[in-house]
């Protein structure tokens, strides 16, 4: 099944203040640029990035190697640009999709490589019973994502028809940032 890393990288960074939070430095590189070798150590069908362009993330990620979905409407929220994703996966011949956030610099090409051999239409990552991205859309689960609006995610459809399944997402893979604050790393 081919499956493509589909990272989101198109929020407006609120929390972060006037910085760009996936641009900000975290141990040397570009809080973005973790999540996004990590995606290509993983190994993948294909890498899509969702995120506006002309823009500096857009220029990260191509220098990545990864292709850019230009997102001209931020603002519109997650589910939006997880559905924009979600077209142009379907568009370009992808199967599934490996949904992840730009702003989860601990999640382990391991970890991503064990959630795509899981069973199931949907792949959840689980963190404090909370089920997040990561996860994996397969087939008709991909589909589903096309009708997403709105800064929700997948919660808000209706996935009872589908085969779901739960990784355990450790507290340390688990971490996102959001405020400054969060760089402070102490090890």
């Amino acid at each position: 099944m081919r499956t493509a890393a589909l990272v989101l990288a198109s929020g407006l960074s609120r929390r972060f203040g006037t910085d760009d939070k996936l641009l900000a430095d975290l141990k040397g590189q570009a809080l973005l640029a973790y999540c996004l070798d990590t995606a290509k150590t993983a190994r993948f069908d294909g890498y899509l990035v969702i995120c506006p362009d002309p823009d500096p993330r857009a220029e990260l990620a191509r220098s990545l190697g990864f292709q850019v979905i230009p997102n001209p409407s931020p603002e519109q929220g997650q589910g939006a640009s997880i559905a924009l994703g979600a077209k142009y996966c379907q568009s370009a011949g992808f199967e599934a999709a490996c949904i992840l956030l730009g702003d989860m610099p601990f999640v382990s090409a391991e970890y991503l490589q064990a959630l795509s051999k899981a069973n199931g239409d949907i792949i959840f990552s689980l963190n404090n019973d909370r089920d997040q991205p990561p996860a994996i859309f397969r087939g008709e689960a991909l589909a589903a994502l096309t009708a997403l609006s709105g800064d929700q995610g997948a919660k808000t459809l209706d996935l009872s028809a589908f085969h779901i399944t739960q990784m355990d997402l450790p507290d340390p893979l688990a971490m996102d940032f959001d405020r400054p604050e969060d760089f402070d790393l102490n090890y």
